[in-house]
This record gives C-alpha cells, structure tokens and sequence, in this order.
C-alpha cells in the first residue's frame, strides 16, 4: 500500500507584546528561532513594531509619525536581511509613511528576501479610521509553497475579504491581528468560518499585552480548511511552530468545492 506523502508548510506563529524599542529587534530574534526550527514561514501580529492604542487621536497621530516609515524602509530592509540569512519568509503589518498620509500596511518577504507581497487594510477599526487611510483590495501572491493572501485583523469579520483571497488562488490565509477583550468569541468564530467558507488554512497571529486603550487577549492559532482549529495559543508572549498539510485544500475541494458551487449571479441585490 503505497502513503501518501504530505506537502507539509512549518509555519510559525510570533505573539509578541508592543515595546516600541525592542520588537523589531525581537521580532528578529523569533525569525531566527523558527528557522532554526525549520519554519517555512514566521507570521507577526498588526502593528508588530508600534502598536495603535492611544487614547488621544492627536497622540496617535503623532506617536505613529514617529514610527511610519516607507515600504521598503529600515525595518522591512531588517527584516529582508533576517529571512535570506535564515532562509525562512516572514508575514506582519507596519505603519506605511506615504508623501504625509499613514497606511496599515501588511507586507510578505520570501524565505531569499525578496518583498513579494504588500497590502493596505481595507477594513478600518474605529480608532484606527481617525488616523489611517483605507487601502483598496486584496490579491494572492506566491510564497515558495504555492498561492497564499493577507488580511488584517478587523477583515476577517468581512467575509469578502478572505474570499476575494480564496478566488484569487490563496490556499494559506495569513491573518496578523491586534483583536481586544471581550470579543474572543467572535475572534474564533469569524476565523474558523472564514477557513470553512474558503476551505483554506487561516494563520491567526494576535499580539498580547496592553494599551491606553485595549487589552489584547493572544489566542494566536491555525484553522485547517474544514474549520478545525488545529492550534491555539495562550495569553503570553512566545513562538510556536506547526506543520500544517497543505494539500488537505486540494483534498476537500476536490470533495465538495464551494468557491465552484457559488451563484454570484444569484446575489445580485
């Protein structure tokens, strides 16, 4: 009888807390650690390097200035760096500084660092929508292991955007997060349905601490295209790693494929 051999991705998921001074230089160090474990990829929370917290929008405003900066700028550049040299690719958001105005901008760096992939949030949080512009769509990119795609946080509650992902090609959803108490119900539920929906894995990666503002629960975890939660993360600081199957997607769509099945025609309000 002859075994399958499974075409496995290691994914690591870095739940980090917001030090402004230390989390790139930390986020680094996990990149390092999950190479050195074997990781494909490393996933980074929203915000990874500043946060967004404040209570005084003009505050905000002006703490993100400090910390904004172009795409390719000094921490994507870091970043690059980090990946060649471990040879893993690597997936977050930063603030982008574009000619004065600020982005919520998700980014992906191949496992030869390379920037192959760059995205600004479409679905802004109330606070955030005070001080970032809005980007304007989604698109799959390729990741060494096949097609993947990016959403941020707030997105996920807006089933549109992981399948404009879905039908872009994405068979692996990256969701980097800065999800607050009391809505850990709702984190679980909009993540494994948005995997169901799209029969895609979905890499959840939320920060942990607090803010002015919030307090950030963790709970970082892996969602298999059937909507089983495969992992979940606690409330503290870490790395895990996990291999994930990635041709359980070509298994169950094969099975019962509903990106084929849908009637768009049938939605037309």
């Amino acid at each position: 009888m002859l075994r399958r051999i499974m075409r496995e991705l290691v994914v690591a998921i870095a739940q980090l807390d917001r030090v402004l001074e230390a989390n790139v230089e930390k986020a680094i160090q996990y990149i390092v650690e999950a190479a050195n474990k074997g990781a494909g990829v490393v996933c980074l929370p929203e915000y990874f390097s500043t946060g967004f917290g404040y209570k005084d929008p003009a505050k905000m405003r002006e703490e993100l200035g400090k910390q904004a900066e172009p795409i390719p700028g000094p921490t994507i550049q870091r970043l690059q760096q980090a990946c060649k040299a471990g040879h893993v690719g690597v997936v977050g958001s930063i603030v982008e500084a574009v000619q004065g105005k600020f982005y919520n901008t998700a980014f992906a760096i191949s496992p030869n660092g390379e920037l192959t992939n760059t995205y600004r949030k479409v679905h802004l949080f109330q606070v955030e929508s005070q001080i970032v512009q809005r980007g304007s769509g989604w698109g799959a990119f390729e990741m060494g292991f096949g097609k993947a795609g990016i959403m941020l946080c707030y997105d996920a509650i807006f089933p549109e955007a992981a399948r404009a992902l879905a039908l872009a090609g994405a068979q692996v959803i990256f969701h980097p997060a800065a999800w607050m108490d009391p809505f850990l119900p709702q984190w679980r539920i909009a993540t494994n349905a948005r995997a169901l929906e799209n029969q895609a894995w979905v890499i959840s990666v939320n920060r942990v601490g607090k803010d002015e503002l919030f307090t950030y629960f963790g709970r970082s975890g892996v969602v298999d295209p059937y909507g089983n939660e495969v992992l979940e993360c606690g409330d503290k600081e870490g790395l895990v790693v996990l291999k994930i199957d990635l041709d359980k997607v070509k298994g169950f769509r094969s099975f019962l494929n509903f990106l084929g099945d849908r009637r768009p025609g049938a939605y037309t309000l």
